[in-house]
């Protein structure tokens, strides 16, 4: 079967769908190798500032990226590992600050209203993007981005602490809310050699079941999210036909059912928990499934739409949508095991799930490369891949996973946190 429309080229970068799956799952080969020292570096020295300095260095190599991409396409790939290498430390230091500043009762919709500001991010870049590449020039893109990017730097470290004991102005009642006690115990050296006292129980977090639960979650979801983040633009202009401005506003749409779905799941599930009408792990278990399994069955169904731009827009909104509800499972689990280690454990799963960032776009370069490869069959295997994947691993979450608290969790921070 052939493609409905052509293969679209840029008329001065001139790659083919496998250098061009190279460079979008290049950004990965920097983010996986350094989730690790990322938790470490979140625990070391605090949330704030290494995830501040990620998202500095990474807006800094965005402003290069233009002149990266003029020069060859090594450079830009050079450019984007850098950029993985930066942001790496974003999640587990937003695990580390989520595990400091979120009461148990709310634990969930803080984690969610916080990664509610990807999604937007994405709604607002897809929307407007086009938009600015049309008037401007596409290298204006990445120059205004990055501008803001610096602004967000400094308002980030003025108003941003690591935890409540450093915070100047908290009163005892916010602190009793926040770690169930008043007394303020602030770490010796700024927070270092207390976050490193006590050594990581990597043996214990190997060999849990719940943690490999998690990674194996976080892999499914993250194979079916990149394949949309890295590719939806593409299979838009290439299958729907749709023009620079009309392929950044309708690829913002999905975001927007993500954020809305996200946000809603983080305030269902604390009502759920909190009003005793499912324990934390059957609710983890829930909105994983959920998550998951629609998704699953939309993507699939994708592939059976042909040319009906309507139909796909809708059922690519859906699946993106409801896969928000993962934001209720394992992407928050990580602190219902351990706050202690979530940085850790996030981490560790961030390592393993950002396999497909790589593996994804690549698999979709080979299986789209020649010039028939742009057709609704070759996607319809995409999309299949995609959807055996997330059924594959929401079974084992199902099995495995768990909302309580592990015993190695207790090693002794010197910060109080109230757990229950």
């Amino acid at each position: 079967m052939f493609s409905c429309c052509l293969v679209f080229q840029s008329p001065r970068f001139k790659w083919d769908s496998q250098v061009q799956g190279t460079i979008l799952g290049s950004y990965f080969y920097g983010y996986i190798v350094a989730q690790i020292p990322g938790g470490w570096l979140a625990r070391r020295f605090g949330g704030k500032l290494p995830f501040g300095l990620g998202i500095l260095i990474a807006g800094i190599l965005t402003a290069i990226t233009p002149v990266a991409a003029t020069y060859h396409y090594g450079a830009l790939i050079a450019i984007r590992i850098g950029e993985g290498l930066a942001t790496a430390v974003c999640f587990p230091a937003m695990q580390h600050l989520l595990s400091k500043w979120s009461p148990s009762r709310e634990r969930t919709r803080m984690s969610t209203l916080v990664n509610a500001g990807a999604p937007i991010g994405n709604v607002i870049v897809l929307g407007v993007s086009g938009f600015i590449g049309d008037y401007l020039g596409w290298e204006s893109i990445f120059y205004i981005y990055s501008a803001i990017t610096g602004l967000w730097f400094v308002f980030f470290q003025l108003f941003v602490h690591s935890s409540p004991a450093e915070h100047p102005s908290i009163t005892d009642a916010e602190m009793i809310l926040i770690t169930g006690s008043a007394k303020k115990i602030l770490p010796d050296d700024g927070g270092a050699a207390a976050a490193t006292k006590s050594s990581v129980p990597w043996r214990k977090i190997l060999t849990s079941p719940p943690v490999w639960a998690i990674i194996f979650s976080h892999f499914g979801q993250n194979w079916g999210n990149y394949t949309l983040l890295t590719n939806l633009p593409t299979y838009m202009k290439n299958i729907l036909r749709f023009e620079l401005s009309a392929n950044g506003l309708f690829s913002a749409m999905p975001y927007l059912a993500l954020w809305i779905f996200g946000v809603a799941s983080g305030y269902a599930s604390d009502y759920l928990r909190h009003h005793n009408m499912m324990s934390t792990t059957n609710v983890r278990k829930l909105f994983n499934t959920i998550g998951n399994a629609v998704p699953a069955a939309a993507l699939i169904t994708v592939g059976y739409v042909g040319c009906d731009w309507v139909a796909a827009v809708a059922l690519l909104t859906v699946a993106t949508g409801f896969s928000g509800l993962t934001q209720s499972s394992f992407q928050v689990n990580s602190l219902d095991l351990s706050l202690a280690y979530a940085s850790t454990i996030y981490s560790l799963s961030n390592t393993f799930a950002n396999v497909p960032g790589i593996v994804s776009p690549y698999s979709v370069g080979l299986i789209t490369a020649g010039p028939d490869g742009q057709s609704i069959f070759n996607w319809r295997i995409i999309f299949y891949l995609s959807g055996g994947i997330r059924v594959f691993t929401l079974i084992v979450y199902g099995i495995f996973a768990s909302g309580e608290v592990v015993p190695w969790n207790y090693s002794g921070d010197r910060e109080p946190v109230a757990t229950q």
